[in-house]
């Protein structure tokens, strides 16, 4: 199949405050086209790259596979506004089409249906028809077009610009399904966000995605649209998976189908689907940030901190501007990675890139409280408790449960979570259900119910663990620290050098306790006890708990939903292991 590359068309200097039109002209061009012939355009995000990281013509096609370039510019001279398009081959770089035109700014996107259809005729030889009536050629299209613009840039204050001209559009044109659906996309990122109260925002998506479906079932958008409000806000993941089927019917290579799909298997807690469709994102549109952030995203839910590290450099190596928007997944990643003075600094490199963030400030108070800095970590909360956050949006809440769950308050962290699902704030709740850093509040019952809340709990698992009688020992270090427990109630054990951290669930929490001892002794100490063995060079692991087996030829892992990290088994001792942990699984 030929395609074709469309740069963003360049603005004259005097006129750079009409900068939507260069947006504008590149979405409808590549509507125009890819709905009316053979021909696929790259993705947005390739298009703006290439703009700003220009290429030869020919190392564009070896990269992207690319035939044909478009590039123009958009000009004003003696009070006329002029559209200057050049159509050129990657092969040879020769230019095939210069097409001049004049055209009316309240007017602007009549004379793209024309301009289309000679792009077109040069790239096939023969004149086809192009489709003039995609849902409307008139002002309402035009402003929709001028909303895009504003939605592409992702902020708060663009969307509700956004929002501004698509309802301008509906002025215009009370049946353009596609502002409907864009509005619907609008509200629900607010919604999602927490931009501002998620519960009317959410409401106004349902009504707009709504009437988006009436005006035009055959959309794919829309029903992406759909599944959107579905996942984040009604949790009604039956119906959200009913409409992104359908949406890929109708259009395969839909990318944003395909990250909403991602989405959707992240709030199942199926990491191996959300990564097929993530994969699949960034093969449809290699250059998009959004794409990488999932991937990136499902590698710290799937405990590989490690690939999202190298995930990040890769992305980062594409882009170096991408390192800034990026750096707080090096930070998540050293965090579980146990790296906590290097996540301190990115944390602190991100906060100030963005002075107010509360969440940036909370993942650092977490951090903090991690590295015994607890000082640091309360003024953090202090100075988020300051911050001028709405207190309906439930950001709130969300920032200040993860500084709470860091300074192992549970009593405010399980008060502070309810309060984010019940303000409806739509990414906690996936958040509370794959982020490691809630894996340590996952047995306990509380955490359970609001999971249940958001219709997120998975089933009990098969495992059920059948508690002896209590036995208390107290593991021994080499000062006069130890820690007595029940050694039922241990989950793991993992050493650094001659210091072990002993993991253990106390009433549902599963909370840690640092010795000066090395794992040999702690081995020595806990022999008595044949389900809790050595399982690799720094881990000890306990095989009477929910666990399951992970891995390829090279490594073997084992892991759980209530684990932060996956505990590696050396493959000496691999076979050995799998044996015995058959029998304690029964």
């Amino acid at each position: 199949m030929t395609k074709i590359l469309i740069l963003p068309f360049q603005i004259d200097r005097s006129i750079a405050d009409l900068g939507y039109l260069s947006d504008g002209v590149f979405e409808e061009l590549t509507e125009l086209i890819t709905n009316t012939s053979n021909i696929k355009t790259t993705s947005r995000s390739t298009s703006f790259y290439l703009l700003n990281n220009p290429l030869p013509a020919v190392e564009i096609r070896e990269r992207y596979a690319i035939d044909f370039i478009i590039e123009g510019n958009i000009s004003y001279k003696q009070e006329h506004y002029k559209l200057t398009t050049r159509l050129f081959k990657t092969v040879n770089d020769e230019l095939l089409l210069t097409n001049s035109s004049d055209f009316n700014l309240e007017k602007w996107t009549q004379p793209l249906d024309e301009l289309a259809n000679t792009i077109v005729t040069a790239i096939n030889g023969k004149k086809q028809p192009v489709n003039t009536s995609l849902e409307d050629t008139s002002k309402a299209r035009e402003y929709y077009l001028r909303g895009i613009y504003h939605w592409h840039r992702y902020t708060h204050a663009e969307m509700l610009f956004a929002i501004k001209f698509f309802k301008r559009s509906l002025k215009e044109n009370e049946d353009f399904a596609l502002s409907y659906a864009a509005l619907a996309d609008c509200y629900s990122v607010i919604g999602a966000m927490g931009y501002e109260n998620p519960l009317p925002a959410f409401e106004l998506a349902k009504e707009h995605v709504h009437k988006a479906l009436l005006l035009n079932d055959k959309r794919s958008d829309s029903y992406v649209s759909a599944a959107f409000v579905n996942v984040f806000s009604s949790r009604n993941f039956t119906q959200a998976k009913i409409n992104l089927v359908q949406a890929l019917k109708l259009n395969a290579d839909n990318v944003k189908a395909h990250h909403a799909f991602a989405m959707y298997y992240v709030h199942k807690g199926d990491f191996i689907n959300a990564e097929k469709h993530s994969a699949i994102t960034i093969k449809l549109d290699p250059l998009a940030l959004p794409h990488y952030s999932m991937m990136i995203r499902i590698q710290i839910y799937l405990k590989k901190y490690q690939e999202a590290i190298d995930y990040t450099n890769a992305v980062v190596n594409i882009d170096n501007e991408y390192a800034n928007p990026l750096r707080e997944y090096y930070a998540y990643a050293n965090l579980f990675l146990g790296n906590l003075e290097t996540a301190i600094a990115d944390f602190k490199t991100c906060l100030e890139r963005d002075k107010t963030n509360p969440m940036f400030m909370a993942h650092l108070s977490y951090a903090y409280a991690k590295a015994n800095f607890h000082e640091e970590s309360r003024n953090l909360e202090e100075t988020i408790h300051g911050l001028d956050i709405k207190k309906d949006t439930g950001v709130l809440a969300y920032a200040l449960a993860i500084v709470k769950i860091g300074q192992r308050d549970y009593k405010a962290f399980f008060k502070y979570s309810e309060k984010a699902v019940q303000l409806g704030i739509g990414i906690f709740p996936a958040e509370l259900k794959c982020n490691p850093i809630f894996a340590e509040v996952r047995e306990d019952k509380r955490y359970q119910e609001i999971l249940k809340k958001c219709n997120l709990f998975d089933e009990v698992p098969s495992f059920q663990k059948e508690r002896k009688l209590s036995t208390i020992i107290d593991i021994k270090s080499n000062t006069s620290d130890s820690l007595a427990l029940d050694p039922q109630d241990i989950s793991f054990v993992t050493a650094s050098d001659n210091y072990c951290t002993v993991y253990w669930y106390d009433a549902g929490i599963l909370k840690n306790k640092m010795l000066r001892q090395t794992l040999k002794n702690v081995e020595e100490q806990l022999v008595s006890f044949k389900n809790i063995v050595r399982c690799h060079k720094t881990f000890m692991v306990n095989l009477h708990q929910e666990l399951t087996i992970t891995g390829n030829a090279r490594a073997h892992f084992l892991e759980s939903r209530s684990l932060p990290i996956r505990i590696p088994l050396s493959r000496a001792k691999s076979k050995s292991i799998l044996l015995l942990l058959d029998k304690y699984q029964e």
